[in-house]
């Protein structure tokens, strides 16, 4: 059932309803993973949520990049020697009492009472795919900078031998988070802001009469966009540990009838001068901002996890916080192996579309992402009765179990009875096909409307 609510929410499936349908759909094609033998209500996915304590879900996260780092699946293609980027991210905020801990009820400007679940998340930002290594759940952003050391321990222990570098946001700045940092052998890019007074004020006095080292110009989302870069050695007087450079990064956005946008960003590195050109030394600024732009932006727009939660029964919110990155990886690893567009990476709804097909037999994954399915099943730490790992990658490997239909022709290698029964008739005329599918569609378990559209919608797009 848990394996189910990740594939469930990778194809945005968010909602409990929609969570056992796409379990019916996969039952009836043969797909369903190991232990599903038969469907599934939302309300019993609801109580499972509720009771299950998000202990060892941790431990299948490492897992899944673990094994994607192994196999060559998860590379770091942005910057060679490995970057972690490391921030907050904060989920649905919900009226009324927090229903777990560490979740936190507050009260907002007229005293109503609401609560939100935080997690400060590790990313693998050098990475096309910035998977999320691993995650610390906090009663909020309050909390993030006494919480980075535990975060970044536990990360460097599982993953220390892939990133050589660490960004954080001023958030959690600290001389001690310099000094946890250093302690690794690794090297830190930390944010800059007015929370240091004296240190922000005389780093930006430096930096605002340093030459320019470099200046990137490109097109962007319909507008120009112009970074510069400067970088000045840190003065001996000023004891922060570990430091040895200061850098200035200036954006300016221009759009055509709009006047220009500039943000200015402090940063304070651990970095020697010299080891990185200042195109490199960019390049590691911008995978600070990927994490941002990656795992969060899809988190909020994609899996709409600050907007919609399939449910608030008790441990829920903290369960699935979990089971949403296990959702996350699995998207990102496969948009990764897609074939590319206009040379960028498909997008995450494309993504979506191709797996659901995938996990009902309509099309086949990556072959490369079948590597992943030979997981023997006593890899899992977990103590789950199932584990999980060997069905998030084992999608293209599944062979159907149907009772026998008539078949209008050679089934092909890989495709579901009922997959090649709608190419077959996909010849036929318009009128004929939709009263055809209609009886098709209409199989136990299948007569909801929406799920009769979604099965002539499958067709057409396998039919392209």
């Amino acid at each position: 059932m848990l394996m189910l609510l990740v594939q469930a929410l990778a194809v945005g499936r968010r909602v409990l309803r929609h969570a056992e349908a796409l379990g019916e759909d996969m039952l009836r094609e043969g797909t369903a993973p190991e232990g599903l033998k038969r469907p599934v209500s939302d309300t019993t996915l609801d109580r499972l949520l509720g009771k299950l304590e998000p202990e060892g879900l941790e431990q299948e996260v490492e897992q899944l990049v673990r094994r994607g780092l192994d196999k060559g699946l998860i590379r770091h293609e942005l910057f060679a020697r490995g970057v972690v980027s490391i921030d907050g991210k904060a989920g649905e905020s919900t009226p009324g009492q927090a229903p777990c801990e560490p979740s936190h009820t507050t009260k907002d400007e007229q005293g109503r009472e609401y609560w939100y679940p935080y997690a400060l998340r590790a990313s693998l930002t050098s990475s096309t795919a910035q998977p999320v290594l691993d995650q610390k759940l906090l009663e909020g952003k309050q909390g993030e900078a006494t919480a980075f050391p535990e975060l970044f321990k536990r990360v460097v222990e599982k993953f220390g031998r892939h990133f050589e570098y660490v960004t954080v946001d001023a958030g959690m700045t600290s001389a001690a988070n310099a000094r946890v940092v250093r302690e690794a052998g690794k090297h830190y890019l930390m944010a800059l802001k007015e929370n240091f007074h004296r240190l922000h004020d005389k780093a930006w006095v430096a930096l605002a009469v340093a030459p320019v080292k470099v200046r990137v110009r490109e097109r962007a989302k319909g507008e120009w966009v112009e970074r510069e870069l400067r970088v000045v050695d840190k003065p001996p007087e000023e004891d922060f540990p570990g430091a040895q450079q200061w850098v200035w990064v200036r954006q300016t956005r221009t759009r055509d009838g709009e006047l220009p946008k500039v943000e200015t960003r402090l940063f304070l590195t651990s970095i020697p001068t010299g080891q990185l050109s200042p195109e490199r030394m960019l390049t590691l600024v911008r995978r600070h901002w990927g994490i941002e732009n990656g795992p969060n932006w899809t988190a909020d727009v994609v899996l709409e996890e600050d907007s919609a939660s399939p449910s608030l029964r008790g441990n829920a919110p903290l369960v699935l916080s979990w089971l949403r990155l296990l959702a996350y990886n699995l998207l990102a690893l496969v948009r990764t192996h897609l074939p590319t567009r206009d040379k960028r990476p498909q997008s995450f709804a494309r993504t979506m579309e191709v797996l659901y097909q995938g996990l009902l037999g309509l099309a086949v994954l990556p072959e490369s992402l079948a590597t992943l399915a030979c997981a023997p099943a006593s890899c899992s730490r977990s103590g789950l009765p199932a584990p999980l790992l060997p069905w998030l990658f084992g999608l293209c490997t599944f062979t159907p179990v149907l009772p026998r239909r008539p078949s209008f022709g050679r089934r092909p290698e890989g495709c579901s009875l009922f997959a090649c029964e709608c190419l077959d008739l996909l010849s036929a005329s318009s009128k004929p096909l939709l009263r055809t599918l209609d009886q098709s569609c209409l199989l136990p378990g299948k007569s909801k409307f929406h799920r009769d559209s979604e099965c002539l919608r499958n067709t057409r797009l396998k039919g392209r």
